[in-house]
């Protein structure tokens, strides 16, 4: 081929791989932003606390775990595409009363307990870069910040920024093959499951499925497909089986966002849990009770700028989550009891969403004052999920395989596996959780 006819080749595969690169970059919406915010301080030190307390022995929990996540979570989004509903919305709507309060009163105060837990790490890396500001201060401003971000701006915009800041997290991704491993025994961890009758094992095993299931997510995804459904096409289907090649089509496009979604949460999972098996329990760090600590596993790719790469990240994630925490506590809400509500939406549109959501970050607050250190707050977080996150996972097999409800749209054998699977998992969890929190000595 000539060069010139090869240039011209060459420059028209660039820009058919450019036009679809960015054609599938703007059809994420819901199920990207989910993933991302899954990754929150608390995920963030639930899983470092995991690398260091036991290596690389838990590392196989991410790619056990990562059909679990990908299936609730579909199950939870197509329920949104599908019914133009949110979750809470079809409980209330096709169950008794009971269910959705006992949803409710689980979710929303785990919820809150995972709002304040971030607000209070996100003061404390502050505090590491800055220690002439206290944490609880900090916290505060933070509180305020996001607030003002919500009232003031449209959440779509504010998150672009964020996602982008979010990505100092990747770092985790180079650490790993800055030190000698033994990729055999990688391999291995990853792929052998290792299992050991040890309260402080149980726990965190515990915590991990706590911290990546999150019930929060569960709500948000399915309300945000609604409200992502309203702007694409200007209003809802009316007749799902009128319009069932468009609906198709917006499935298959959930399930695409959502699995991306799950891959990047779960990708960083692996490596935090990786990075800080690898820098933190070979340094002794063996569990981990401050952020400083926890910044330690960045230090052999930022050196003396780890603690500055650490709190980026922690700050970046804790604003990308605390509104989506909030948002879901929003929706709950405002679902429940038939209001307005979306982070579209201005605040005059939708007044009792936003104002569930200031409410939820303010009470949060109070876990500054309880004495709790940062880590160990962000931690407790996710063993409350790993409690409450069962119930949740089986109200939403029974939506997507009630043909009343789904239409064309039930459960396949996949999605049903994989979903008592969870439930099957987050039951013995919480059981556990609940022996090693309050009965065991």
């Amino acid at each position: 081929m000539p060069k010139g006819n090869q240039r011209i080749h060459l420059a028209t595969v660039a820009r058919i791989t450019v036009g679809k690169t960015r054609k599938f970059v703007n059809s994420l919406g819901p199920g990207l932003i989910t993933g991302a915010s899954d990754n929150d301080p608390s995920g963030i030190a639930t899983y470092s606390q995991a690398g260091s307390q036991f290596g690389l022995q838990l590392l196989y929990l991410a790619p056990l775990v990562f059909p679990l996540m990908v299936s609730v979570q579909e199950m939870s989004a197509r329920i949104g595409v599908v019914t133009h509903k949110g979750i809470i919305k079809i409980l209330k709507e096709y169950y008794p009363p009971y269910v959705l309060w006992l949803i409710g009163l689980l979710t929303i105060p785990a919820v809150m307990v995972n709002i304040g837990s971030d607000l209070l790490a996100m003061g404390a890396v502050a505090h590491m870069l800055m220690p002439q500001i206290p944490v609880n201060l900090f916290s505060v401003v933070a509180a305020i910040a996001i607030v003002c971000a919500l009232g003031l701006f449209s959440y779509t915009r504010v998150v672009l920024i964020l996602k982008w800041a979010a990505c100092s997290l990747a770092v985790y991704l180079f650490v790993p093959f800055l030190s000698q491993q033994d990729w055999w025994f990688v391999l291995k961890s990853a792929l052998t499951p290792h299992f050991q009758f040890d309260l402080k094992f149980i726990g965190t095993v515990g915590a991990v499925f706590g911290t990546t299931l999150s019930a929060y997510l569960f709500f948000w995804e399915s309300s945000m497909e609604v409200d992502e459904q309203e702007n694409k096409h200007g209003r809802l289907f009316e007749n799902p089986d009128a319009e069932i090649n468009d609906l198709m089509g917006e499935v298959k496009n959930m399930q695409r966002d959502n699995f991306f979604g799950m891959l990047v949460a779960n990708t960083l999972m692996f490596f935090i849990i990786w990075t800080c098996g690898t820098t933190l329990f070979s340094k002794g760090i063996t569990d981990i009770n401050s952020v400083d600590q926890a910044a330690e596993a960045l230090r052999p790719i930022a050196g003396e700028y780890a603690y500055l790469l650490f709190a980026i990240g922690v700050l970046a994630a804790g604003f990308l989550a605390v509104p989506i925490l909030a948002g879901s506590c929003g929706y709950i809400a405002a679902e429940a009891f038939g209001y307005p509500r979306g982070l579209d939406k201005k605040l005059a549109e939708a007044k009792v969403f936003y104002l569930v959501i200031f409410f939820s970050i303010f009470v949060s607050l109070t876990i500054n004052f309880t004495g709790i250190g940062a880590i160990q707050a962000l931690i407790f977080s996710a063993v409350v999920y790993g409690i409450t996150v069962a119930p949740a996972i089986f109200f939403i097999l029974d939506i997507c395989n009630d043909p009343k409800i789904m239409g064309r749209f039930t459960n396949n054998i996949w999605s049903n596996i994989t979903g008592y699977a969870a439930f099957g998992i987050m039951c013995v969890a919480a059981v556990s959780l609940i022996w090693t929190t309050f009965f065991a000595n």
